[in-house]
């Protein structure tokens, strides 16, 4: 083998290796867990949603009967309104449990609307 044969090879070696070695590691991935929600007669259908956590959560929140929030504190920091009829997406990754809850004022009742993330 010539000098000049040897040296690309030697190069192609290289090369390759610090391809991989500068290649960031991919970041953890969950599951995609879709939840159709929703608010109707002061209540959250369903109430309870499990997930594992980094699992992506993606709900979509139905207000059926009169204007409801999909709200959670927390690391989440979610507040979606959805008049009545409407319907809202979003998603977010599950990290820990958390209360979900509706936080308008219009009707007493909209105070015990309530449900909660579980997060195994």
């Amino acid at each position: 083998m010539n000098k000049t044969a040897l040296g690309l090879v030697c190069l192609g070696a290289f090369l390759t290796s610090a391809l991989v070695l500068a290649s960031p590691a991919a970041p953890a991935q969950g599951t995609v867990r879709a939840f159709n929600v929703r608010g109707h007669g002061f209540a959250f259908s369903p109430g309870r949603i499990e997930v594992q956590k980094d699992d992506i959560v993606k709900i979509t929140f139905t207000a059926v009967d009169i204007p409801h929030s999909f709200s959670m504190d927390g690391p989440y920091r979610v507040a979606k309104r959805a008049s009545a009829g409407q319907t809202v997406t979003f998603e977010f990754r599950a990290s820990g449990s958390e209360r979900f809850y509706c936080n308008l004022t219009q009707d007493e009742r909209c105070k015990g609307m309530h449900g909660e993330l579980v997060v195994k």
